[in-house]
């Protein structure tokens, strides 16, 4: 099986040499080695209770975790090789246990680190989905949503330049995409404290009285007849539109500690 492995590493090796293919057209590749990898697990390999319970191909995500430094090429062959060998385990027809899982997964998540050290991130998102997949039936929630995070950001450094990256980088930034919903607090102060300068400069009624207005408004949206006069017009209308921005934050927040 490890000779195999390396020989259809070689052939990954050669197509990456031609330079001509995109990330998705490796990963295809490489789906594409699978069937027959693990046909031949399943043929050739002794069910665990011959192995005593251990993964048949530990062996070569270990040897490719020894590779700690050297040039991006040998890390590359050696990752991909982990990668070929640690699925192929995890489609194989025997069943594997609990334990055997929770190291199945975390040789996803760590090779989903190696793909994004080494530039790329597609290869990741496939290695942290992966991980994330195995840590559900665990029941390892804290462990797959940090998964499920790196998903995500390996996704967002595999998409093109543009608006929609632009916008997920902010999403990110807020959030982390839902899975770091306490960040949110952060973006909440950040706007109070916006919106209570820009209201004072707008004509607010001193500095500490617009900041205790946008307080007020942020958690509890204020109506016309609440507004003081002393706030001008411009000010007024800034008041309404944070009212809006509080309510929708304060919403997405709780929704997100509520997610399972």
């Amino acid at each position: 099986m490890i000779d195999a492995i390396a020989e259809y590493e070689l052939r990954y090796r050669d197509r990456t040499e031609e330079g001509e293919c995109s990330e998705e057209e490796l990963l295809e590749l490489l789906d594409s080695y699978l069937p027959d990898l693990v046909y031949a697990f399943d043929s050739k390999v002794p069910p665990p209770r011959e192995r005593r319970g251990a993964l048949a191909l530990d062996k070569e995500y270990y040897e490719w975790h020894k590779i700690t430094s050297g040039d991006p090429e040998t890390r590359r062959a050696a990752v991909i090789r982990s990668y070929l060998a640690t699925e192929t385990e995890r489609r194989g027809q025997f069943r594997i246990s609990r334990s055997q899982n929770s190291r199945l997964a975390d040789h996803f998540d760590a090779m989903g680190k190696e793909f994004i050290e080494l530039g790329m991130p597609g290869h990741a998102a496939v290695a942290y989905q992966s991980a994330a997949d195995l840590y559900l039936p665990l029941q390892q929630k804290s462990r797959r949503e940090r998964a499920l995070l790196n998903w995500r950001r390996a996704q967002h450094l595999a998409r093109p330049s543009g608006f929609q990256r632009f916008f997920e980088g902010i999403y990110d930034g807020v959030c982390g995409y839902g899975y770091r919903p306490f960040r949110m607090l952060g973006w909440m102060a950040v706007t109070l404290a916006v919106f209570s300068v820009v209201v004072w400069l707008s004509g607010g009624p001193g500095y500490v009285r617009s900041l205790h207005g946008c307080l007020i408004d942020f958690l509890n949206p204020l109506s016309f007849g609440d507004l003081d006069s002393a706030f001008s017009d411009p000010a007024q209308v800034l008041l309404i539109i944070e009212s809006y921005v509080g309510s929708i934050s304060m919403a997405i927040f709780f929704a997100f500690l509520v997610r399972d």
